[in-house]
């Protein structure tokens, strides 16, 4: 260990004592920087004044493309070892913890990435900076660590493994590909994973993690000159690489014949796939592939639509194409329940899709296409922090300003370009699906080859921009002096919050109370029922009306139901906010209930529960609130198991459907918040013009939630052929969020298994130490008014685990209620939090949230200010004795489901 230790600080001496100039300036597209420092790593910086968070995303050259024999997932397993330890950092997971950051790393076929979101402090910056720049070059890859390490990884092959739709597409995608490595699944082979030693792997992270193959990504709120000024710093002495890093050449040929794969696994599901070969991201006519894929999907104005779900063949038909640097593959599946005949699905698909070459496209079709492409433009540019993270791709891909570009491709279109994208690509011989079917015709398709990228985008500038300037302090103070707050005449809230937000965007929040304990007895998949026939059309708009206008107007749009309300999320800009709320207002005030759309969504509903009956995690969840949560059958929380479901499903009607919103649905209790570059006139206007003469015939009164005194328990399911299982607990806890003792219980939990990235007591055990799952914590879900709270645990694991893992679980409740926690441990875990929170603060989505809670709840933000300085006072006795008091082990109720015949 200690010649490790002195070879890591020479590597440091040696990077340290290197020099290099200022970063360069060499373009700007829309608001985005690019420089390049000496050494050769580029850097893009995404300034949004408007927002309080600060995003560090680092992209390497490098995915499951650049493998070789031996190597299939050593991209992503060495994404895992880039967590464990620096020279400068000997804990990683735990430095992420403890500074709260919202942090991840992903893996794909083109390129790796690690990403860190904060508070925008120029600590913060300057933290991630730095231990970006140390795991770059000095990351030890240490046998020991990866010998826990693989077995995370392979658990995370596992939890795939039960994916059976997932796994069809794995089996297409390696039958279409001969040689690329498109073909092979990014997680990679479980016997390479298992088997690769840790000298192999660091010989390819030595090879790939260098700044000459690296793109650093800041967004946010930051200094730009200060923040050049630490990126030269922290990465301008790290040398290039002194050996090439090759660009791989394989380039798969043309496809010569339809292909077929079948699979055969345990489920209630039955699904039909195929893929085509379709060119690459920077391709010209990626945008004319990507809008026919649209167009063909479309739910409900689409061939595939029309054909598979609206015949009831299929609950679900999707397609997409991959954001790929060489030529990649549009995928389309259906879902199909089990009572249905495959083969006639399959023959329904198969014509659909022989008959695209000769489908005759309008200009209905082309506009529907680009609104719902230029809409996922508009939603990821003006997320300042999810474009900085989805910026990934596009350089993976070859080059970030492809993402504009294929902006400017999808408004370019025309009805011809899709027409010819349709003739060439969507052969018969150019397909793989699940037969074989011998030809003898010799028509091909041949897919460009990867363009010159470096040529495609040099001189692009993009369009031009407004700058945006304008800041928002997201301190509880200001937050609460920027929010006006009101009463409807009709007796609904509203809170709206005016702040800057990149495009102004706005996002909104709706939830309707209704009913109380005795009128909506035996009503909760009613309700959810109910929520989802809203957008299936009204008396003005037919279904494909309002996803049209949905696309058209960028507005983002769910609706969800429980037995007591129904829950309206909104996501839209200033520009078509008009336009949204009265498409809103249509759909909330005017469902047609259509009974052809009922009987489709019937049926959806029915696949839906029917695919559950044999997945680990759903069993799991399905008994353990059996157990815990024993509500009599006539109480509106009530939790029907999947059999009782599909039986009330079976008997629910359009008329029962109707009367539940004649019944239920008013606006006298609603409750709305508003969050962004709002237009408050425009707001309050439709608020109350929707909301007033609008009264339930059942007034609404509060359910409140009970305390169940349920004692301990341990259950295991047997399900056949899941090669991961998952293990969920729970203790019922008689306290609320009202209590003394809530704040030391939170911290418990944290502490225990709840805490940010990893660093709590049960991941380290269950993770970190022994390798046994891939994911494990606990979590709360508190009531802020009711004295009821859950404890929950998880953990995903290997099946032949399950003893291990149980005992390493017990014996770490065990020493912590018998040991307690240290004090070190609670200061590191409270600084996480508040840097957790903070960060919290800085999102919209939190925000809207949050004032739809609290008004729902009798809260205001004070309480969220009040609630961190009652944690803040707290001392780690507070925390133990609550710990000891609550977490009780003799009322903690664990389920055990997935396949344990395997030894």
């Amino acid at each position: 260990m200690k010649k490790m230790i002195l070879a890591i600080s020479l590597v440091t001496t040696l990077v340290t004592n290197s020099y290099a100039q200022e970063a360069a300036f060499v373009t700007s597209v829309e608001g985005i920087k690019e420089y390049s420092l000496a050494n050769g790593m580029k850097v893009l910086l995404i300034p949004d004044a408007a927002q309080s968070n600060v995003i560090v995303n680092i992209v390497y050259g490098v995915g499951s493309r650049h493998e070789g024999y031996g190597e299939s997932g050593m991209a992503h397993l060495l994404e895992h070892m880039l967590f464990k330890r620096s020279s400068k950092f000997t804990d990683i997971k735990k430095t992420i913890a403890d500074k709260g950051a919202q942090a991840n790393g992903t893996t794909y076929y083109d390129r790796t990435n690690y990403y860190e979101i904060l508070p925008a402090t120029e600590e913060n910056l300057k933290w991630a900076l730095e231990m970006e720049s140390d795991r770059m070059v000095t990351s030890a890859i240490l046998q020991s660590d990866l010998d826990t390490e693989f077995s995370v990884v392979r658990n995370e092959f596992e939890i795939g493994e039960n994916n059976t739709a997932s796994v069809l597409s794995e089996r297409i995608l390696s039958t279409a590909y001969l040689w690329h490595n498109y073909g092979k699944s990014t997680i990679g082979s479980k016997e390479d994973i298992e088997q690769v030693p840790a000298s192999r792997l660091k010989i390819f992270y030595q090879k790939y993690y260098q700044p000459n193959n690296a793109t650093l990504i800041i967004g946010g709120k930051f200094d730009e000159k200060k923040t050049l000024s630490w990126i030269k710093e922290y990465f301008a002495p790290i040398p290039k690489s002194k050996t090439e890093i090759e660009q791989t050449y394989t380039v798969e040929p043309a496809q010569d014949g339809e292909r077929f794969v079948e699979l055969k696994r345990n489920g209630d599901i039955q699904y039909v796939g195929m893929a085509y070969h379709t060119p690459s991201f920077s391709d010209k006519e990626f945008a004319a592939n990507n809008a026919l894929v649209s167009i063909l999907t479309n739910n409900p104005s689409g061939v595939l639509y029309k054909k598979l779900v609206e015949t009831k063949l299929s609950t679900t038909v999707y397609g997409y194409t991959g954001t790929l640097k060489d030529p990649g593959v549009s995928y389309f599946a259906c879902e199909i329940p089990k009572d249905k005949d495959i083969n006639t699905v399959q023959k329904e698909f198969l014509d659909a899709m022989n008959a695209v070459p000769q489908m005759t496209f309008t200009a209905d079709d082309l506009k529907r296409a680009k609104n719902e492409l230029l809409k996922q433009f508009e939603n990821t540019y003006n997320k300042t922090i999810n474009l900085s993270v989805a910026m990934t791709e596009y350089i993976g891909a070859g080059d970030w300003r492809l993402f504009f570009i294929d902006r400017d491709n999808v408004e370019a279109l025309t009805v011809a370009d899709i027409q010819n994208a349709a003739k060439k690509y969507y052969l018969p011989s150019n397909r793989t699906w699940g037969r074989f079917i011998p030809e003898t015709t010799s028509e091909r398709t041949k897919v460009s080859d990867t363009k010159d990228i470096a040529a495609l985008v040099k001189g692009y500038k993009g369009k031009a921009m407004e700058a945006n300037t304008t800041t928002f302090e997201t301190s509880v103070a200001n937050i609460i002096k920027s929010t006006e707050e009101g009463k409807l005449a009709s007796g609904g809230k509203y809170a709206l919050l005016e702040k800057p937000a990149k495009g102004n965007k706005i996002e909104a929040r709706l939830v309707l109370r209704m009913g109380d304990e005795k009128s909506l007895s035996q009503k909760s998949l009613i309700a959810n029922l109910t929520a989802s026939m809203l957008k299936l059309g009204t008396k003005t708009r037919s279904k494909k009306d309002i996803n049209d206008q949905l696309d058209q107007y960028k507005i983002n749009l769910s609706l969800s139901g429980s037995v007591d309300g129904l829950f309206v999320r909104i996501s839209t800009d200033k520009p078509n906010l008009s336009n949204a709320l009265n498409l809103v207002q249509d759909i909330l005030r005017n469902p047609s209930f259509d009974a052809a759309e009922f009987e489709k969504l019937k049926l959806e509903t029915k696949s839906g529960l029917e695919a559950n009956r044999n997945e680990p995690q759903a069993v799991a969840s399905e008994e353990l609130t059996k157990l815990t949560s024993i509500y009599p059958k006539t109480h509106p929380y009530y939790s029907e198991t999947t059999e009782e479901s599909l039986a009330t499903l079976n008997k629910i009607t359009l008329e029962d459907v109707k009367n539940y919103y004649t019944t239920f649905y008013g606006g006298s209790n609603s409750i709305s918040s508003f969050v962004g570059g709002i237009d408050k006139p425009v707001i309050i206007k439709f608020l109350n013009s929707t909301f007033d003469n609008w009264k339930s015939k059942t007034a609404y009164k509060r359910i409140p939630t009970q305390y169940f005194d349920i004692k301990s328990g341990d259950k295991t399911i047997q399900i056949n052929d899941k090669t991961n299982a998952v293990l969920l607990g729970k203790i019922n806890l008689n306290i609320g969020e009202k209590n003394p003792d809530y704040p030391a219980v939170e911290m418990a939990n944290e502490l225990l298994g709840g805490g940010a990235f990893l660093s709590s007591r049960i991941p380290q055990r269950l993770r970190e130490t022994e390798g046994l799952s891939y994911g494990a914590g606990s979590y709360l879900q508190a009531n802020a008014i009711d004295p009821t709270t859950d404890w929950g645990l998880y953990a995903f694991y290997n099946p032949t685990m399950k003893e291990k893992l149980v005992a390493a679980l017990n014996e770490e409740i065990q020493k912590a209620i018998s040991k307690g926690f240290t004090k070190e441990e609670f200061d590191s875990s409270l600084k996480s939090w508040l840097q957790t929170r903070q960060t919290m603060l800085g999102t919209d989505e939190f925000l809207v949230r949050e004032l739809r809670e609290n008004m729902d709840l009798g809260k205001t933000f004070k309480d969220y200010e009040d609630f961190e300085n009652k944690v803040k006072n707290l001392d780690i006795q507070k925390i133990n004795a609550a710990l000891v008091k609550y977490f009780d082990p003799k009322k903690l109720v664990i389920v055990n489901s997935g396949d344990f015949t395997k030894k």
